[in-house]
């Protein structure tokens, strides 16, 4: 049989990432598994990048995406925490199976099938999106890659309907 002991949890702070959070929390509670949340930054445009850091200074560029890390993480452990308390039921003590949040800068789809390579995760829980008139056919292009490469089981959240 199939252990899942390790989750890997790729948000992006889109009006479903509560949702993705809480659905990689059931599973952990479901598993007895380790949830680990990843933010990826897509990488900035080189000559953008470039830009800044001449109009900036590199040392001072870099340490504003460092700061801006820094202030992603604790959004997301807000979150978690603001999610902890609406936990009751057999949901009640899961958001304490959240090894780690890691905010990272790159490809998303390449940075969340590294991630779930270097984690040695079980399993990818993570969010997809639907997008105007062809929303029944377009899935997200982040989750489709990572679907179509990942060599572990991905739950794929569908946007909460309001």
């Amino acid at each position: 049989m199939f252990e899942i002991k390790t989750i890997l949890c790729a948000v992006d702070f889109s009006d479903n990432m509560n949702q993705i959070i809480i659905t990689a929390l059931k599973e952990a509670q479901v598993h007895d598994a380790s949830v680990h949340v990843l933010h990826v930054l897509p990488s900035p445009d080189m000559s953008m990048a470039m830009q800044m850091a001449t109009v900036l200074g590199d040392e001072k560029y870099r340490e504003l995406i460092k700061e801006h890390k820094v202030e992603l993480e604790a959004n997301i452990r807000t979150r978690i925490d603001e999610l902890r308390g609406t936990m009751t039921g057999s949901l009640e003590g899961a958001a304490g199976r959240i090894s780690a949040v890691y905010i990272t800068e790159g490809d998303p789809v390449i940075e969340i099938l590294n991630r779930t390579l270097s984690l040695k995760a079980d399993m990818l829980v993570m969010g997809t999106h639907t997008r105007g008139m062809v929303e029944h056919t377009f899935f997200g292009n982040v989750a489709r890659k990572v679907l179509k490469r990942s060599r572990v089981p991905v739950l794929a959240v569908p946007p909460v309907k309001e």
